[in-house]
């Protein structure tokens, strides 16, 4: 099949309706049975679509620190859905230092959502973030705070 007809026969998630109700009902089902696989898949819907109606199911996960799950793309979804429900999860997010993240790339991401978000609260967290030992989370702060102006 060529391309041209895969995306008539498949379009993109983005030139279809009213699909945030069924994106947020994935998320919670898929959250609910722990099928990490396909949260993935519906978190990538969520990426497309961003909606408030994901901001709880998605800090919940992100808080849980589950090894299954690419933690960045949650951020990476929080920073399009720019909901200031985030903020505090992302903050959390922002402090954990996992193992595997030896070069703190989720907290740039934390920070960088933070920035999206722009509220009072959220320039609070990246100000905090300015001062961390972290060279490229401290960076990603300063850099957000000058765009921001804050």
């Amino acid at each position: 099949m060529s391309n041209v007809m895969l995306m008539v026969a498949c379009p993109s998630i983005s030139t279809l309706g009213e699909v945030e109700d069924c994106i947020a009902e994935g998320l919670r089902q898929t959250r609910d049975v722990g099928d990490w696989l396909e949260f993935e898949h519906d978190l990538l819907a969520a990426f497309e679509r961003p909606s408030r109606s994901y901001t709880a199911v998605l800090c919940d996960v992100l808080g849980r620190r589950d090894l299954h799950m690419n933690y960045e793309d949650i951020v990476d979804a929080l920073a399009e859905i720019r909901d200031p429900a985030a903020v505090g999860c992302l903050t959390e997010a922002l402090g954990w230092e996992p193992d595997w993240d030896e070069y703190r790339n989720l907290a740039v991401k934390c920070v960088w959502a933070l920035g999206a978000i722009g509220t009072p609260d959220a320039i609070a967290a990246i100000r905090d973030a300015a001062s961390s030992e972290a060279f490229k989370v401290r960076e990603a702060a300063l850099h957000e705070l000058k765009r921001l102006g804050a």
